[in-house]
């Protein structure tokens, strides 16, 4: 699995509530088929691929016989392949689906995409499914899915408070990065942070022009993941966080990394995210693109309100562990925790 993947936060969690988790690796097993690494060729035996790791984690699944599985996305899952996983084991087989399920089959590799024409029949399938966004959540419930909200968190062994430092250095001008981004290019976010017009955006992810964005103002260096991206959180004075055209009126994986970091989030406004870090008091946010720069401004303006936003969103963000998300899915399934540790009272804003 890739450093800082969803699917190893949630096995560290599960670990830490006391449960012994078995790993089935499908990036990895993916990876082993012919042609994986050709683009082309790996569309078009996509099919080949697949029905090569049903098979795999069918029989991982009558080897190991586990008391709950969890599949984190999965795409390429056949209904099938989890009715029958499902009939051996007798044990609760859920799905956590990260993205939007409604989005459809793209070819860009740049943009999200649900992969298969009848993910909503696979869904099906499962003994529950969790969605991180509600109108999404009950859109699934009334297409007959057995869903339940959780949402994002942040993994503690990645995302925790920084040693103070300057703001990163960079390669190319060798300038300190007072505005950051940390992410995959996509078209949405291309053209949101082209709306940052007088100040310079650090930029670290795959896809973006090697220019950079916006006419080269914009500074591009390669991915980072995991511990990297915290610290680059935590020395930067402002953290862009762009939600893509999936995210919808909710949040994302950053909406919890930044502040979980140190960092300073300066965020396109939802009330998903307003509920969670109030604005003003642990993070901050824009309402359209044109606002972006004023609000850059106010944030490089202001080393105060910098330091409430910070220290209020590592304050929120210490109880926004996937600990907690692993209690609740547990919660949610009938099933005790073994560490005891139960899911999150929701609480309102003190501040």
């Amino acid at each position: 699995m890739q450093t800082g993947a969803l699917a190893q936060s949630y096995a560290r969690a599960f670990e830490r509530l006391g449960m012994e988790v078995v790993r089935f690796d499908s990036e990895r097993a993916l990876q082993s088929q012919r042609f994986a690494n050709h683009r082309i060729l790996r569309r078009a035996m996509r099919s080949s691929a697949w029905n090569a790791v049903n098979r795999e984690a069918l029989k991982i699944a009558q080897d190991t016989r586990p008391a709950l599985i969890l599949a984190v996305k999965c795409t390429f899952f056949h209904p099938e392949t989890i009715r029958e996983i499902r009939r051996l084991t007798g044990a609760p087989f859920v799905n956590y689906y990260p993205d939007n399920p409604y989005i459809g089959l793209r070819w860009d590799p740049r943009e999200a995409s649900a992969l298969r024409r009848d993910l909503i029949e696979v869904f099906r399938q499962y003994s529950m499914v969790f969605m991180w966004e509600h109108s999404l959540l009950q859109r699934l419930i009334n297409d007959g899915v057995e869903a339940r909200y959780v949402r994002f968190a942040a993994d503690p062994e990645l995302f925790r408070a920084q040693p103070s430092s300057p703001p990163e250095l960079c390669s190319l001008c060798g300038s300190p990065h007072r505005v950051v981004f940390v992410g995959t290019c996509t078209r949405a976010r291309a053209k949101e942070i082209a709306g940052v017009r007088r100040h310079a955006v650090a930029i670290w992810g795959n896809g973006w022009p090697k220019q950079g964005a916006a006419g080269g103002k914009h500074r591009v260096h390669p991915a980072v993941y995991a511990e990297a991206v915290a610290r680059i959180h935590a020395s930067a004075e402002v953290s862009l966080n762009v939600l893509n055209a999936e995210s919808l009126e909710g949040h994302n994986m950053r909406t919890f990394e930044v502040p979980a970091s140190g960092g300073v989030m300066l965020a396109r406004y939802t009330a998903a995210q307003n509920e969670l870090f109030p604005e003003n008091q642990a993070a901050a946010y824009y309402r359209s693109p044109d606002e972006m720069d004023n609000k850059i401004e106010q944030l490089l303006g202001d080393a105060e309100l910098r330091q409430r936003i910070r220290t209020n969103g590592l304050r929120l963000a210490a109880t926004e562990t996937y600990d907690r998300r692993a209690a609740e899915i547990l919660c949610h399934l009938g099933l005790a925790s073994p560490s005891g540790i139960a899911p999150p009272v929701p609480t309102g804003w003190t501040g």
